[in-house]
């Protein structure tokens, strides 16, 4: 049973669940039944239709979808049937925020990270409403500040729709219902009760009609935020809201009587001010401020508090509306709003801790470490310990951590927890232990995080429980232990989107990105650290070095070089303006594996020394990073000795400091260095063993190719070494150790460019109907001649319509990529960016993850020219005569009038021409003139205008005795030369040479 309102994706689902089966094939085990729209059927009809689903025989399974719930007589003959009722409804059917992110992307070309999530806040990932979102932002191009708007108010597709299709569809009951709590949130079926004596229907009514709307998807929970309770999906409310329905004053202040009786402060004082209740509302925002920020209401508090009347805002209500702007990320609003209150305490030389610590952590945000620390100090003590006393002590501990003033730091971290004793308050309890944290380590670390954390459950704090989780998470990456750091990090991104300030965010996303890494979930990472990206850039912070090393990362597992190093670079940079040691020393060493990988081994011995130099005044894990850095590049450079002992005091390194991540870098490095194969295999077993017991399967396949290549290795090792090898290219990486793990010709996808365009997958060629239009194939075929760069949508667009209107045809583009990407991958095993990538700034083809012939060709040529040059003849020879074997016509010869195409046609075609010219001089010198006059005239049949082959061939012939053919040859050299009007040769050319 399928329910949810309309626009959930019931019938795909349905669609989905019931197969078609051909009339000539076998009778299936199961027989699949759908009945779609039920709910247009009456009550009795509904009871018909159950009592025959329930006389069906066995081997006979029927799905059944509707708007809203059955009439309850059919029900209960559902009910009564011997095998369960599985019951599907709108948390079943609704979109994940990654699930938003990939329909955006792929389907609308919205690559931001961020603003799929706020979609998914708006629409609650339902998914008609992300689709009109999506078209939203395709046409209009509206930005985060007013998606909302474009979505919700009058006139707009989405309002149309929610008009037409579910507010117009309800029953009167559910209507009356639903115009009562419109601006009400959250909703329960208690505040429905209370909110009775103001509706028909009655205190019953009223809660079957809450549970009736929460049944078919308009209402959602909002576990994290409010436990227990039911918020109508937001872009509904502000549909609904915008129309103009008079409501009764009296309604709202009843709410907020429940709402403040029932703990939700903030919902009492927004009610309030609705109501026009301004100081009931200022007192309550006064009073619970610091629970409404606490518990993720920044953003909201910020804006209640500058909506209130001057008049009622007193300096305790500033200070709290100063400190919501701070942890909403709005740096530039905050420090206004803190200035009058800072100038005050200056002036009266008294500084409550209550306004010390909140404008020293905005000073913190900004990476402005000694004013944060300048104000603390300042801070008044002589008063008894409370929660704002608790909260000096454990800022400046966090703040002398990072300074490096370790020592110092941990003596006020233990009057923090002594005040937290003093004060009983678990707010403080949170933030002494958060603060004894920074300093601890291992076990004693574990507790405190512990202890800080169940201190912040207690209190609702649900800003400080982002902060732990996020720090409990980086902890667990640390020693390896991937899959718990991702529950717990994902945990921590939960909570700071709820309304934890930008940085936490930032932080929980990128230790989602480096756990979903390690698992090999490379797609999912990707989208987590483009999103703490764009969450730093939204926010104004200089946070965006995490996120750029994250990316930078992934694309060098995956071989995508250039991006990697490009993301590498500039995380390095950031890290080094910011002094982000924890960012810096990672991104230098991923950048000196980079180099040596691509052969700038200079390049990469700078990287590692200056890994090297920051490693030295950072935390000791940071050194044994270093020491991998400089035997790689000692590797790299033949100085085995160096590597050896770089190798050696990695592992030692790491062992001093637990790093069993970096201790299996170093085995691999300590293997790679080693001639002994049983030394090498010892490391590389034990290197093994933490990867897999670290979770981190990728790594274990990576090391069990290794193992599989060394001499000596038995069946299952080589077995093992296969099976990893398939695995690792089913993700996406194309090589270990900078071999490739699967040769070209069993390359899962071949595309052939040179003469008739083929692309073969998985060995068999695409038929012409798999592509299903015309504008499929010739869009591969445009993005292969840009060979990987992106091409902007619009240049898209115009190629392949150019005489329809650019809003007529994105739709079609997306079209388009969906059907490239089923032809590349039917089966649909890799992520959808596997091969084609999509984002705002274009379209590109990922031209490193399929055997691309004229790429093979390019290279294959380069290879051979350049062995001719350094005088490795017989080996050039045979490498360009292997190139003139595969060049089967120019580069898309079935597109001979496309502009698109002839970039790479005629880069083909000289660089052939040269490969012909360099193998008929290398035929010449090797005494084989047969060879050099086929090749010249195959050169010549290409270039007919092409004088020095002219020259060549003559010479050739005529030096071999085949003097009738040279003169031939010279007859057609004449002929070419003035049909150009080009200086025409003389006959000496067929003369021998006079020596004398």
């Amino acid at each position: 049973m399928l329910v949810a309102a309309a626009g959930y994706g019931k019938t795909t689902a349905l669609e989905s669940a019931c197969a078609v089966v051909p009339a000539f094939a076998e009778r299936p085990p199961t027989l699949d039944v759908g009945v779609d729209d039920v709910c247009r059927l009456s009550g009795p009809d509904q009871v018909r239709l159950a009592r025959w689903a329930a006389g069906l025989p066995d081997g006979v399974r029927v799905s059944l979808a509707a708007r809203r719930p059955l009439h309850a007589e059919a029900l209960a003959v559902l009910a009564g049937l011997p095998v369960p009722l599985a019951t599907r409804g709108p948390a079943d059917l609704a979109l994940s925020p990654d699930q938003v992110l990939r329909t955006l992307r792929d389907e609308h070309g919205v690559g931001d990270a961020d603003l799929a999530y706020l979609t998914y806040q708006l629409t609650a990932g339902w998914p008609a409403l992300v689709q009109l979102a999506g078209t939203a932002l395709d046409r209009q191009a509206a930005g985060r500040r007013d998606l909302l708007a474009a979505l919700s108010e009058p006139g707009t597709a989405g309002a149309c729709w929610i008009r037409d299709q579910v507010v117009a569809d309800l029953p009167g009951p559910a209507a009356r219902l639903l115009e009562a709590i419109a601006d009400l949130d959250p909703v329960s079926e208690s505040l429905c009760a209370a909110l009775a004596p103001s509706t028909e229907d009655g205190p019953e009514g009223s809660v079957a009609e809450l549970r009736w709307l929460a049944t078919t998807g308009l209402l959602v929970a909002d576990p994290i935020r409010r436990p227990g309770t039911l918020r109508l999906v937001p872009m509904l409310r502000a549909v609904l809201n915008s129309r103009a329905v008079r409501v009764a004053p009296q309604r709202r202040i009843v709410a907020a009587r429940w709402y403040q009786d029932n703990g939700h402060p903030l919902a009492a004082a927004r009610t309030l001010a609705a109501a026009g209740a301004a100081e009931p509302a200022a007192a309550l925002l006064e009073s619970h401020g610091d629970e409404m920020l606490a518990a993720g209401g920044a953003v909201e508090v910020a804006r209640l508090v500058a909506t209130l009347p001057a008049g009622v805002r007193s300096p305790r209500l500033c200070l709290v509306r100063a400190d919501a702007l701070r942890m909403a990320g709005d740096v530039a609003g905050a420090a206004t709003a803190f200035a009058p209150l800072v100038a005050e305490a200056e002036h009266t030389r008294c500084w409550p801790a209550a306004l010390a610590w909140r404008a020293a952590m905005l000073h913190y945000m900004r990476g402005d470490y000694r004013g944060a620390l300048d104000l603390l100090d300042r801070a008044d003590r002589g008063h008894p310990a409370d929660r704002d006393a608790v909260q000096v002590l454990a800022s400046r501990a966090t703040v002398l951590v990072v300074l490096g003033e370790t020592e110092r730091a941990g003596v006020v971290a233990a009057e923090a927890l002594a005040a937290a004793a003093d004060a009983g308050d678990d707010q403080g309890w949170a933030a002494a232990h958060l603060a004894a944290a920074h300093i601890a380590v291992g076990v004693r670390r574990d507790e405190h995080l512990a202890r800080a954390l169940t201190a912040a459950e207690r209190a609702g704090d649900v800003v400080r429980q982002a902060r732990v989780l996020a720090n409990q998470a980086d902890c667990l990456l640390r020693d390896a232990r991937y899959p718990q750091a991702l529950r717990v990090a994902a945990r921590a991104v939960r909570a700071a989107e709820v309304g934890g300030p930008p940085g936490v965010l930032v932080t929980a996303l990128h230790n989602a990105g480096e756990a979903l890494t390690r698992l090999g979930r490379y797609d999912e990472a990707t989208l987590h650290f483009e999103r703490s990206i764009q969450v730093s850039h939204r926010a104004g912070l200089s946070r965006t070095a995490p996120g750029l090393y994250g990316l930078g990362e992934v694309n060098r597992l995956l071989g995508r070089r250039q991006q990697a190093r490009i993301a590498l670079d500039e995380a390095a940079e950031l890290a080094r303006a910011h002094a982000e040691l924890q960012i810096l020393v990672p991104a230098l060493v991923g950048l000196t594996r980079l180099l040596v990988d691509a052969g700038e081994p200079e390049a990469a011995a700078a990287a590692a020394v200056e890994a090297a130099r920051a490693a030295d005044t950072g935390a000791p894990g940071f050194v044994s990073q270093a020491y991998l850095a400089h035997g790689w590049v000692a590797l790299a450079t033949g100085d085995t000795p160096r590597a050896q002992e770089c190798a050696e005091q990695a592992v030692a390194a790491a062992r001093a400091c637990r790093r069993a991540d970096v201790l299996a870098e170093a085995l691999e490095l300590a293997a790679a260095v080693t001639a002994e194969a049983s030394i090498a295999r010892a490391a590389l077993s034990e290197a093994e063993a933490i990867w897999c017991r670290a979770g981190a399967e990728p790594a274990a396949d990576r090391v069990r190719v290794l193992l599989g290549r060394l001499p000596g290795a038995d069946g299952p090792q080589r077995w093992g070494a296969r099976e990893a090898a398939r695995r690792l290219v089913a993700l996406g990486v194309p090589a270990v150790d900078g071999a490739p793990l699967m040769p070209v010709e069993a390359a899962p996808v071949r595309v052939r460019v040179l003469g008739r365009f083929e692309v073969v997958v998985g060995g068999q060629a695409v038929p012409l109907p798999a592509w299903r239009s015309r504008q499929a194939r010739t869009l591969l075929k445009i993005l292969i001649a840009r060979r990987g760069r992106p091409v902007p949508r619009g240049e898209l667009c115009e190629l392949l319509w150019p005489d329809d209107e650019p809003s007529r045809t994105a739709h079609r583009l997306s079209v388009l990529l969906s059907a490239v990407r089923n032809v590349l991958d039917p089966s649909r095993q890799r992520p959808a960016d596997h091969y084609l990538r999509a984002d705002p700034a274009g379209v590109c083809f990922d031209i490193g993850r399929v055997a691309l012939d004229v790429e093979d060709l390019l290279r294959d040529a380069a290879h051979g020219l350049r062995l001719a040059r350094e005088g490795h003849a017989e080996r050039a020879r045979e490498i360009l005569t292997e190139v003139d074997t595969a060049y089967r016509g120019d580069a898309f010869d079935d597109e001979p009038y496309e502009s698109w195409a002839d970039g790479l046609r005629e880069e083909a075609r000289a660089v052939w021409l040269r490969a012909l010219r360099e193998l008929a001089e290398l035929c010449r010198r090797a005494g084989d003139p047969d060879q050099a006059a086929t090749t010249l005239v195959r050169l010549l049949v290409a270039d007919p205008y092409d004088e020095p082959a002219h020259r060549a061939l003559v010479e050739v012939l005529r030096a071999a005795g085949r003097h009738g053919e040279a003169q031939r040859a010279f007859g057609r050299w004449a002929g070419a030369m003035r049909s150009i009007d080009a200086p025409v040769p003389t006959l000496a050319v067929l003369r021998p040479a006079q020596h004398g």
